[in-house]
């Protein structure tokens, strides 16, 4: 079986090198209504593969039940070594089902063992038609899912504790830089803050730390003719925090920030050519960039904006009212909030089972 070039389009010929007429017309049909000879071809491709299952297993196209079409999957997946992926599995349906759309709608003789759903941008979709016969004439469909995805705008569990221990691994060479730059993690870990509000922070933005308290504030404070990656986006706000992490903030100002007499922001430069100048976007940018090529953290894109998802369900998942997140967040509406605060699968569980035990079931 295999695929020949003619001058305008292409054909599938068996292995006698005959054409196989019925693929001859639907090709000729897809050429009618101007579909390229690439686009052909693609559909020839998974055609011929077909064809070839049909000669392993002495079975006629005008005859296959749905039922044995499963064993096609079967063909697809050993071809390859492994299961297909779901979008190609689908693909192969999709062309079978206009493949024997075609061959009703000219002979009426092919009953299709595939179903044609059009979606409604239009495209075909094509699924394996079975009856039940335990209800009767009842028609269900069976198509390769994919798996669901994790979250990737969020961390889970100790991935925060992996990001920390990367960080050490790649600055551990250089104290000062090293504390910069887990107090850069911890900051927008802490509090969601966005990558404009961490550039904005001064050094007069934060409560002294209290050993004699729990927690102090940072202050985020509108000031004119800030740069724009510097602006509050959405104006001033006060985030309560960690006496812990004030006391980090304190330390590396104290004993590791360089500095210069006309720099008040709170992170600068600690590269020898722009020493002590206050930090860009497209630093942190690099720096996420660094930790993401250093450690492969499954379903998860580390950036400024994952930590703020993170913090953000974090606090949902400890069952912290949602006004209280969008306040934190600097959020106008709850809507956006909701967006940002995804309870975790296991808060989901957690809470379920408390709503079973409310009812005495187990």
């Amino acid at each position: 079986m295999r695929i020949e070039r003619t001058l305008t389009s292409y054909v599938l010929v068996d292995s006698n090198m005959r054409i196989l007429p019925e693929v001859l017309n639907f090709t000729n049909t897809l050429e009618k209504k101007g579909l390229s000879p690439n686009t052909i071809k693609g559909y020839l491709d998974d055609l011929k593969l077909y064809y070839i299952w049909l000669e392993q297993h002495d079975l006629k196209f005008y005859s296959v039940h749905p039922s044995e079409l499963l064993g096609f999957l079967e063909f697809l997946d050993q071809r390859k070594g492994r299961k297909i992926s779901p979008p190609t599995w689908n693909r192969y349906l999709a062309t079978l089902g206009s493949f024997y759309r075609h061959l009703e709608v000219i002979g009426g003789y092919v009953e299709s063992p595939v179903v044609t759903v059009e979606s409604n941008n239009n495209m075909n979709y094509g699924f394996l038609k079975h009856i039940a016969p335990k209800w009767g004439n009842f028609q269900s469909y069976f198509k390769r899912k994919a798996p669901k995805k994790t979250d990737k705008k969020r961390l889970y569990d100790n991935d925060a504790i992996r990001y920390y221990e990367a960080i050490e691994t790649l600055y551990g060479g250089n104290e000062d830089l090293l504390i910069r730059n887990k107090l850069i993690f911890k900051i927008l870990y802490e509090t969601g803050f966005r990558t404009s509000e961490l550039l904005h922070l001064r050094m007069d933005d934060f409560d002294y730390p209290d050993p004699d308290k729990k927690t102090g504030n940072i202050y985020l404070i509108e000031r004119p003719n800030e740069l724009e990656d510097r602006q509050l986006k959405t104006g001033e706000r006060t985030v309560p925090v960690a006496s812990e992490l004030l006391q980090e903030i304190d330390e590396y100002v104290l004993y590791h920030r360089p500095g210069k007499t006309d720099v008040e922001y709170l992170f600068v430069s600690h590269s020898s050519n722009t020493l002590g100048q206050p930090i860009t976007r497209q630093s942190i940018i690099a720096f996420f960039a660094k930790l993401n090529a250093a450690l492969d953290v499954k379903g998860v894109k580390l950036t400024a904006h994952t930590l703020r998802h993170t913090h953000a369900s974090e606090l949902q998942d400890m069952g912290v009212d949602i006004n209280v997140i969008k306040e934190r967040l600097g959020h106008g509406s709850i809507e956006t909030t909701a967006k940002y605060a995804k309870p975790s699968l296991k808060t989901l569980s957690l809470s379920y089972e408390r709503f079973l035990n409310t009812r005495g079931l187990k």
